[in-house]
């Protein structure tokens, strides 16, 4: 039996290697713009359900093995690594499966309840951008010039406010998202709304 358990965890120590190290490549040449960001996107949602179950294989089995030197392995630890582990993956799941979907439910309320964020008394003032009358209006037309390509800068709308990104997006993009867009929908499926309003303000979305 313990050689078998040695065996799959010197097997889920290789596979957690090679898909760290490919998940790091593809992370840093999609930031750097060397690497298609659609495409490492998808690799890293496709690639992280590995990583996950080869580092719980991994270390599950070696803190089993050290447990087991140190003379403390029983019922008890048996029960706290797995009590470990059940915590460790169902937050995992539970953030893939539910959290983003619940933040997404609570956006279209708030969206239908209050079709105009920026006077909405379900956000508090000091989280909307303000902007003046001397700020540029754009179309989506005219968005789109703003792509972060060819010297452009990098503008990208959310909640019919634009943002110059330019410090974010390389090469006209991040991750799967590019500039010149509006970006509502795709912004609100990963980040919250604080995490936008740090950026420039450069005009309104008609």
């Amino acid at each position: 039996m313990n050689k078998w358990l040695i065996k799959i965890d010197r097997i889920a120590a290789w596979v957690l290697f090679v898909s760290m190290l490919l998940y790091f490549i593809t992370g840093y040449g999609m930031t750097k713009g060397i690497i298609n960001a659609h495409f490492a996107t998808k690799f890293h949602l496709g690639v992280t359900p590995v990583i996950i179950i080869a580092f719980t294989l991994h270390t599950a089995l070696a803190i089993r093995l050290a447990f087991i030197r140190w003379h403390i392995w029983g019922k008890g630890t048996l029960a706290l690594l797995i009590a470990f582990y059940i915590s460790f993956v169902g937050a995992f799941i539970y953030i893939d499966q539910w959290y983003i979907k619940e933040k997404q439910s609570e956006i279209s309320q708030n969206s239908i309840s209050s079709p105009n964020p920026t006077t909405s008394d379900n956000i508090s003032q000091s989280a909307v951008p303000s902007t003046t009358s001397s700020q540029k209006t754009f179309t989506l037309s005219e968005l789109s010039k703003y792509n972060g390509q060819n010297g452009n800068p990098a503008y990208v709308a959310v909640d019919g406010v634009v943002y110059d990104v330019s410090s974010v997006f390389t090469s006209g993009s991040h991750f799967s998202h590019l500039a010149g867009e509006e970006l509502t929908d795709a912004f609100y499926t990963r980040h919250a709304k604080n995490s936008i309003t740090k950026y420039p303000v450069v005009g309104r979305l008609e």
